[in-house]
């Protein structure tokens, strides 16, 4: 692989890549905003929505899209004709299959896999990812695997990855963005997911709505990946809006990049993730938070509760509860300059921390 000079192209593998919100998009972005000076160029092979969106992303490096993906054959083909060509090549969303599709290729010896990165943003939870790794030797010894944090490298690792890296997020501020902000609302960002809270924050209506509250509250109830609701978080976005609470803003759609980060702005943010499902995941939502100033509700057991706490930007929840939520929020109003100010401090190591550019240098010197 190409050392750090300007010399390197890059492949960003995601079919789920559809447009410009969500956080498949955010990534890509941050990526192809510092890669200036690293990477000479990046191909984004994405959903064939995508493609407006990904060409509106050049500028420190030319961006283009090619050979839309859809459906796992194509995937595959794209990530074989890429690491032929000898092209830096990171898969954005990696499963254990990828590493073993890539093990499989024939023309794929140590030189090729080197070229290789995938991404896990999760530990492997299951048997059969366990299972399909070890049946990719060559991939486990050759391949650079990026974790998103320590908890998913250590499962990579115990599975005989060799190479095996947790890298920081990459993520940015965006420029000018206010700190200290006086409080304006509370905000629960992001797709409307009950693993995310979605319920608890539909309790916490219903009880402002009972004692006759109006704090503003604004929640994107628009769904995961810009498809359809499963039945659960119908029901429960339907409860929130029929909780009858005169502060709630529900907004239907994903907003763009310019809007998201400004929501942030005199933002209290909710995030009572569920502990199972996010001991060892990132939340881009709450270090986006933090990135724009933005004091945080989180989980105890949680990366983002860890991360919350660690800066003491806002509070942790024990339980996960509409009336513990709402005693924190009370507690982080009673003392908002605070809080505000421990955001904005925060704010200022997770950018140098999550730069984009650390990511961009390893990707491009092979993981040395």
């Amino acid at each position: 692989m190409p050392a750090a000079n300007g010399s390197a192209s890059l492949s960003i593998i995601e079919p789920k890549l559809r447009g410009p919100s969500g956080h498949y998009a955010e990534f890509v972005r941050a990526l192809a905003a510092r890669a200036g000076g690293i990477i000479r160029s990046i191909d984004v092979v994405a959903d064939p929505r995508a493609r407006e969106y990904v060409a509106s992303l050049g500028g420190a490096v030319p961006v283009v899209a090619s050979r839309p993906a859809s459906g796992t054959f194509s995937e595959i083909a794209a990530i074989g004709a890429s690491i032929r060509a000898g092209r830096t090549t990171l898969v954005l969303t990696a499963n254990a299959s990828h590493a073993l599709h890539a093990d499989w290729l024939s023309f794929a010896g140590a030189r090729a896999l080197s070229g290789l990165a995938l991404l896990y943003h999760w530990p492997l939870a299951k048997r059969q990812a366990r299972l399909a790794l070890a049946l990719a030797p060559r991939a486990r010894r050759h391949a650079l695997f990026l974790a998103t944090t320590r908890g998913v490298r250590d499962s990579l690792a115990a599975a005989g990855c060799a190479r095996a890296i947790e890298i920081a997020y990459p993520a940015t501020r965006s420029a000018g963005a206010p700190m200290r902000a006086p409080f304006r609302h509370l905000l629960m960002a992001g797709a409307a997911r009950i693993n995310k809270g979605l319920d608890v924050v539909a309790g916490l209506a219903e009880r402002y709505a009972q004692e006759g509250r109006d704090l503003p509250l604004l929640v994107q109830v628009s769904p995961k990946h810009v498809d359809r609701h499963g039945s659960r978080e119908d029901a429960v976005v339907h409860r929130l809006l029929e909780a009858g609470y005169r502060g709630l803003v529900a907004d239907p759609t994903a907003p763009d990049r310019d809007e998201y980060a400004a929501r942030f702005t005199g933002a209290l943010v909710l995030a009572p993730y569920a502990r199972a499902q996010f001991a060892h995941g990132v939340s881009g939502i709450v270090l986006d938070a933090l990135l724009h100033g933005a004091p945080c509700i989180a989980t105890e057991g949680t990366w983002a509760g860890d991360l919350v706490g660690r800066f003491d930007a806002g509070i942790v929840l024990r339980e996960r509860t509409a009336e513990e939520l709402a005693g924190a929020v009370d507690a982080i109003l009673a003392r908002w300059d605070h809080y505000a100010a421990r955001a904005a401090e925060a704010s200022d190591a997770l950018v140098v921390e999550h730069d984009p550019r650390r990511v961009i240098a390893l990707l491009a010197s092979g993981g040395r």
